[in-house]
Order: C-alpha cells, then sequence, then structure tokens
C-alpha cells in the first residue's frame, strides 16, 4: 500500500503491472461482471427507476474524474498531459449529458464510439506503470468499467436502440470533437485521443509500423469497419427477422 498515492512519470517499471499478467484479466473479468450485474438490474426497473440507476452512475464517473484531477493538482503533477481531453472524457461528458436528458444521437455516439472507445482503454491499458492498488490504476479501470456499464445496460434495456443510419452522424461528431484536440496535440505536444501516437500494445500500433506516422491513423477505419460489424448486425439481423 506505499505505492497507493505514488504518481508522476518517472515511477520505477517494476512496480507496474503486466498487460494481460493476472492483475489485469481479474479487472477484466470484474468488469464483465459488473456489466452484466448493472444490466440485469437496469432491465427489470421500471423508467423511473433507471432513470435514477443512469444517473448515479454519472455522478459517480464524474466524481472520479474530478477527484482524479484535484488529487493530481494538490499532488503538484498535473499538467496539459492531465487534461480531459481523451474520447474517454468526452465520453464521461456525454453520460452525463444523456443520464440527464437522454438523446437519440448522444445514445448512438456513447454506442458506436463510447463503448469501443471505453473497452479499448480496458483491453489495452496505458496506465500499466502504475500498481494495481494504486490511486490511478483505480479510477481508471473502475471509470472505464462504469462507462461499458452505463452504455451496455442502456442498450440491453431497450432504452439506446442503436441504428447503422446514425453513424454519419456520429462520425461527424467525432470528428468536431477530434479536430481542435488534433491541432492543441501539434501546438502542445500532447497525445488526446492518441492522434499523435499509438497507445503501446493497441491495435494501432501495426499501422504505424507499415503506415507511419500520422499515416497509422488510417488504421481507424478497418478497425471501426470490424468493431461496427460486431456492433451493429445483430441488431439489422433482428430488425429484419422481425419484419420477415
Amino acid at each position: 500500500m506505499e505505492n497507493f498515492f505514488l504518481l508522476g512519470e518517472n515511477l520505477p517499471p517494476e512496480i507496474g503491472i503486466q498487460m494481460y499478467g493476472p492483475e489485469h484479466l481479474i479487472w477484466l473479468a470484474a468488469g464483465a461482471a459488473v456489466c452484466a450485474a448493472l444490466s440485469l438490474i437496469y432491465r427489470g426497473k421500471p423508467q423511473s427507476g433507471r432513470r435514477r440507476m443512469g444517473l448515479v452512475i454519472a455522478v459517480i464517473i464524474t466524481a472520479l474524474q474530478l477527484w482524479r484531477i484535484i488529487f493530481q493538482i494538490n499532488a503538484g503533477i498535473f499538467s496539459l498531459d492531465y487534461l480531459p481531453f481523451h474520447l474517454c472524457d468526452v465520453v464521461q461528458a456525454l453520460v452525463l449529458v444523456h443520464a440527464i436528458r437522454g438523446g437519440t444521437l448522444t445514445g448512438e455516439f456513447l454506442y458506436c464510439l463510447g463503448l469501443p472507445g471505453a473497452l479499448s482503454a480496458l483491453a489495452f491499458p496505458d496506465w500499466t506503470r502504475y500498481p494495481i492498488l494504486n490511486i490511478q490504476s483505480l479510477q481508471s479501470f473502475i471509470t472505464h468499467i462504469l462507462l461499458c456499464a452505463y452504455i451496455i445496460m442502456t442498450v440491453a434495456g431497450g432504452d439506446v436502440r442503436p441504428e447503422i443510419k446514425r453513424l454519419p452522424k456520429c462520425v461527424l461528431m467525432l470528428l468536431a470533437f477530434g479536430a481542435p484536440v488534433y491541432i492543441f496535440n501539434k501546438v502542445f505536444g500532447t497525445n488526446f485521443f492518441f492522434a499523435n501516437w499509438p497507445s503501446p500494445g493497441s491495435p494501432l500500433e501495426p499501422f504505424e509500423a507499415f503506415l507511419g506516422n500520422p499515416g497509422y491513423l488510417l488504421g481507424v477505419i478497418p478497425l471501426l469497419a470490424v468493431i461496427w460489424t460486431f456492433l451493429y448486425l445483430p441488431f439489422v439481423l433482428a430488425r429484419r427477422g422481425g419484419s420477415a
């Protein structure tokens, strides 16, 4: 527990966790269990109960984000790199918006881009340099698990109904968020949206080897095509089966 409050970039390499090591796999299993349990609870609630449950999760996510920033400021390590400009930070804000006022397009964005983003963060975490019992590691795992849980439970409950025809508008939203972030990255040398260099161990790394930088960003296109096929094919088939 002596490393619980240890923050900063110059961490001893031996204290971090191994990607897909025992600690990482335990977090992934726990996250899957939490998502399944919250989805079952959500489906069994009336609409008023669902709204309260969604708000509670959204507020917890927001509080964890604010807690992280305040703690980093107090620790004297807060910098431009810690600004909430990553895709998952955008998703956190949209979860709060959706929990308060709903919205078809907001729900679609959360499903088609927020869910893959949060799952990718859990599958290829960029915080493995921190030990498992560390404030940064715990906040990152819990926040991303709750993001996945919120999106999955609202889809499982039928409150978010994915429609492939809304994808172009979601892509435009992504570009609206990403364009200024890309410029910010180039000016200040940050890596929000992983638009300056790929996250270590992520599927974008092989694209960098073949396409260079920033060519590796083109790898997002085939990756999203595969992801969206898995995300939307069940709904397309279900609608076709229902209309048959």
